[in-house]
């Protein structure tokens, strides 16, 4: 590593938070595909809904406005843009075959 480069916050090298969910809000009122995410281990049934933070898709950069939002009980897995302080969640991608609702509701 470079001489005087401040690698201290680089995402992977300290304090990068991995993390799984499941879809519990899909309806995003800006229509940016954001969903709310009961982060296991992380945001609890304590927490309401409309409490959870909204968290970000990540989408390819070769198709930007093509997207859909996961479903409601998806697993979902990605990081936290903040750390530790787990209030900007980016979700990366969906674990398929996992759903916790009844596929007919």
């Amino acid at each position: 590593m470079s001489k005087g480069v401040n690698n201290h916050n680089f995402a992977g090298l300290n304090g990068f938070v991995w993390w799984m969910g499941e879809i519990v809000n899909r309806f995003d009122d800006l229509g940016l595909g954001r969903c709310q995410v009961r982060i296991f281990g992380w945001y609890g049934d304590d927490i309401l809904v409309e409490d959870l933070p909204w968290a970000f898709p990540m989408n390819p950069i070769n198709n930007t406005r093509h997207f859909e939002a996961p479903s409601l009980g998806e697993w979902v897995v990605g990081f936290f843009m903040d750390g530790d302080s787990g209030q900007v969640p980016i979700m990366m991608g969906v674990i398929p075959g996992i759903k916790q609702v009844n596929d007919f509701e």
